[in-house]
């Protein structure tokens, strides 16, 4: 899992090194060319990436794309969508001892905690968000070519959680944040961005795993089905004959937590 996230952290930094040198080949071409302090540019593109954290899923890919609109030098009002993700990969075919706490290959524990080994056929948890946001930003300048910025504003996340099946479930919230921005040319600006959302997803069902469980006795061999309670984070098991609405019932609903922050750099370019 840590793996897989690196490579996609990675490939993130990649693609703000591909802006960084776009920006670059425009600072050569606008080379000599005079900065302007009364200039505003009235319509802007923000391009950025980088690290999210939420409350459930911790962790989380984090990119998004922004047109700004310039009502002054000081006022601007931006329309954005994003896109968050995040793999966890635990679920694995195999067992597990919990006396002896040495993980062979996967698997889980029983709800009553005893010492067992199980373990069900693997899936993984795929959470993606995509956010649409309108923010307003209040900017003051610190000198020539910096600024530090407010924003405040509201968005809609459509996300999607994959398990067995995959729901979809919608969530409105707002945000704040604080940033930073250095003028690299008139047109072009890096910029540093810190935002803090409150958004909570609810409505997901934890889904049922045929699998299998063991018990410490000799030849106890049981056959049924594992889920996993979110908010203990921890894994039940029923066994075959026991009915099935009752069991989904058992597993009940839970909230995705989208609560936390976002860090992201990025460049903007002027129009």
């Amino acid at each position: 899992m840590k793996k897989n996230k690196l490579k996609k952290i990675s490939w993130n930094i990649l693609t703000l090194a591909v802006f960084f040198l776009i920006g670059s080949g425009v600072i050569h071409a606008e080379h000599g060319e005079k900065d302007s302090n009364s200039a505003i540019n009235r319509l802007n593109l923000f391009l950025g990436g980088g690290y999210g954290y939420s409350e459930s899923r911790m962790g989380l890919i984090d990119v998004k794309a922004e047109v700004q609109f310039a009502f002054s030098s000081k006022v601007y009002f931006g329309v954005g969508i994003g896109y968050l993700s995040d793999s966890d990969h635990d679920h694995m075919e195999g067992d597990f001892n919990f006396m002896s706490r040495r993980r062979r290959s996967g698997g889980m524990m029983d709800d009553m905690g005893h010492g067992m080994t199980g373990g069900f056929s693997g899936h993984q948890h795929d959470f993606t968000v995509i956010p649409l946001t309108a923010s307003l930003y209040y900017s003051l300048p610190v000198n020539s070519r910096i600024d530090i910025f407010m924003s405040g504003g509201a968005g809609y996340y459509w996300g999607a959680f994959s398990d067995i099946s995959k729901q979809k479930k919608g969530a409105f919230g707002p945000h704040a944040g604080l940033g930073v921005e250095y003028k690299i040319t008139r047109r072009i600006t890096a910029v540093a961005h810190g935002v803090y959302r409150f958004v909570n997803m609810g409505g997901f069902t934890s889904e049922l795993h045929p699998g299998f469980r063991e018990g410490m006795e000799e030849n106890e061999h049981e056959e049924g089905y594992w889920h996993l309670h979110h908010d203990v984070d921890k894994y039940y098991f029923h066994e075959t004959y026991e009915n099935l609405d009752q069991m989904m019932r058992d597993s009940s609903s839970f909230n995705i937590r989208l609560n936390g922050f976002s860090l992201r750099a990025g460049i903007k370019f002027g129009f």
